[in-house]
């Protein structure tokens, strides 16, 4: 039986806490392709989270929707405070792609901004969480894959979080496993690639993939990395026409 997907943190606390002597996982490269990705700049404030840790997307509905990130919110209803990193940032489209820019933590507490909720995602909640699955967005504009090309082997480890209670299957996996998002209408894609060396976890990136239909952008909250350190991204998909899709930034609300 296939072990189950573990995001990357996780598999990386679980790793090191059990002491395995397996490779490190890479995660992702920096994709290659016929949809091109751009940088996703952004700015941390002193002592808060970076955003690409952020697994909450809001979103203030209206003719132009305005979407944002947040990290570190807390949740009143349950009496939970925000997190003294807790920081919130706008999704702000612009010539390249989009940018994200930082906004006091009052502005996504509005009544009008609300969670994307697991319902309204346009993404079905477990894409590209599985070792190797395909999923297509509600609006039926992009599909996202993850495949594997490689060998793998079973063997017992050590279970539970400090690999000290008992003993369970484990597969290891040595190859490459791909991450492919392609716009349906237009054919055209990007691939990014993980190797993976004798690895039993690997990346589970479903909450660094955020697709913003109506902005027709799609971020990549550290779904890559570079010499170790997660990048951000963002795609601009393809018009209906095909071609390039609009640049032009909506109007503010």
């Amino acid at each position: 039986m296939r072990s189950a997907p573990l995001p990357r943190m996780a598999a990386l606390a679980a790793l090191a806490c059990a002491g395995a002597a397996q490779a490190q996982i890479n995660g992702f490269a920096p994709g290659t392709g016929t949809l091109r990705e751009h940088k996703l700049p952004f700015t941390v404030p002193a002592d808060a989270r970076t955003p690409l840790l952020s697994a909450v997307l809001l979103v203030r509905e209206g003719e132009a929707p305005v979407y944002y990130l947040s990290t570190g919110l807390g949740v009143p209803r349950f009496g939970i405070p925000d997190d003294p990193g807790a920081a919130a940032w706008k999704v702000v489209p612009d010539a390249d792609c989009a940018h994200l820019e930082t906004v006091p933590l009052a502005e996504v507490k509005q009544p009008a901004v609300q969670a994307v909720t697991v319902q309204k995602n346009p993404l079905p909640m477990v894409c590209a969480a599985a070792f190797e699955d395909s999923c297509t967005s509600r609006d039926q504009q992009l599909r996202i894959t993850t495949t594997f090309q490689g060998r793998q082997r079973t063997a017992r480890v050590g279970g539970g979080f400090f690999g000290t209670e008992g003993t369970i299957n484990s597969t290891f996996y040595t190859g490459v496993r791909s991450l492919t998002i392609e716009h349906l209408p237009t054919g055209r894609l990007l691939r990014m690639d993980e190797t993976l060396k004798d690895n039993n976890g690997y990346s589970a990136p479903q909450t660094a993939i955020r697709y913003l239909p109506e902005l027709r952008r799609v971020l990549l909250l550290g779904a890559a990395t570079l010499r170790g350190m997660p990048q951000a991204g963002c795609i601009v998909l393809p018009g209906a026409e095909g071609g390039a899709a609009e640049t032009r930034p909506p109007p503010r609300p």
